[in-house]
């Protein structure tokens, strides 16, 4: 049994509307149009048809992060639209924007109840909030009692800027595996390098309930070295293949989607057989509870309780001491903030990645090509004005 873990639709004629897409969507049209994209476009059709070839047996049809709640609808009614003609061979992943509040928790019951059986793959970053958000919390505690995964988008914080590349820290990451221990976390692109961490005791507690994704491993790391580390770091059974397809993850070769160049890589690893089954599809099997026919096993619901741990440890005592965290203090004690910056003391985390190109950062706070412009003519305008 061979299921790719992640993989997203991407139609022909989205591209043909491509520059219509972008004024709507800007962060995810420069993703997929953007300067050196690697982006494939194909039909469902074309999808079954490839994975018969590659004798993918089943794929998670990922949501794309969009920051409109309509165009989350829209893209939900597409992957329902096309799991219904392929039954379970398309196991599709709601998308949600949680700044929608209730709007955002009402769809995401529709999903379940129409068969979805995940959220994802959200980019928090490009959809506008952060992962201590309130909106977002509440869609986190909802995915907890329906029993389903979340997908997160997730890169590396170093290195060069690429089409994708997030400004999501790993912290918060692990900081939202520490609130939320019963949630199922899915991380996508390897986690960006969070699973190396789980060779720390303590971090592999607090990362029990995460599994981390290979989508679109070939554009970042040599296959058979980041398999032999991340295997040294972690247990294969939370390890999910997943392609990223339609993506042409090896661009200098490839002309056309296919899962089947990753698929031989993989194969070519000699993994024994055991781990190979695992994670190649027993693993994701498991997490979503899939029974042999396919079928999701209906969830046992459990009450659950999302902790601040940032508070836990001023939470307990009555005056401040000097190991106390700053950003506990900070957060618990509202009014020591300013003392904080009176001294310049950091309390809590902007991060601005050297990395990060204008044109990216102006996308994902909606800014469209015209935005993006005026933005440009301001900035050169301060320059000319200091010169």
């Amino acid at each position: 049994m061979i299921i790719d873990a992640h993989v997203h639709y991407t139609p022909p004629e989205l591209r043909a509307h491509l520059d219509e897409f972008i004024r709507v969507e800007p962060y995810w049209g420069l993703l997929m149009g953007g300067p050196n994209s690697v982006q494939g476009w194909v039909s469902a059709e074309r999808m079954i048809e490839d994975m018969d070839r590659a004798e993918v047996d089943k794929v998670l049809l990922m949501g794309e992060y969009r920051r409109l709640q309509e165009g989350c609808v829209a893209r939900n009614d597409e992957a329902l639209a096309i799991a219904g003609r392929y039954g379970n061979r398309v196991l599709p992943f709601a998308m949600l924007q949680p700044k929608a509040g209730q709007a955002a928790l009402d769809e995401l019951a529709r999903c379940v109840d129409a068969g979805m059986v995940g959220v994802g793959e959200l980019g928090p970053y490009g959809q506008g909030y952060r992962l201590d958000d309130p909106d977002f919390s509440r869609v986190v505690e909802a995915c907890i009692d329906y029993d389903i995964p979340i997908n997160l988008h997730v890169n590396e914080e170093v290195g060069h800027y690429y089409g994708g590349k997030a400004a999501t820290p790993l912290l918060h990451i692990y900081q939202l595996a520490e609130r939320y221990p019963e949630l199922k976390l899915i991380l996508s692109h390897w986690g960006g390098g969070l699973l190396f961490y789980e060779l720390m005791a303590e971090v592999q507690k607090v990362l029990r309930n995460v599994w981390y994704d290979t989508a679109a491993s070939p554009l970042l790391y040599p296959t058979e070295r980041i398999f032999r580390a991340a295997l040294t770091a972690v247990d294969h059974r939370k390890l999910l293949y997943g392609s990223d397809y339609p993506l042409r993850v090896y661009p200098r070769v490839q002309k056309e989607p296919d899962f089947r160049p990753f698929l031989v890589e993989i194969e070519a690893l000699g993994l024994p057989a055991g781990q190979r089954a695992d994670f190649l599809g027993c693993n994701a099997e498991r997490l979503l509870g899939l029974s042999a026919d396919g079928e999701r096993v209906a969830p046992s619901t459990s009450p659950h309780k999302g902790t601040d741990v940032a508070r836990v440890a001023a939470d307990d005592m009555a005056e401040i001491v000097p190991l106390m965290a700053v950003a506990a203090v900070a957060l618990t004690w509202p009014e020591t903030q300013r003392i904080f910056e009176k001294h310049g003391i950091p309390w809590h985390d902007s991060p601005v990645p050297y990395w990060e190109p204008i044109v990216q950062a102006a996308a994902a706070r909606g800014l469209g090509p015209e935005g993006q412009a005026r933005l440009l003519v301001e900035l050169n305008d301060a320059v000319s004005e200091r010169s």
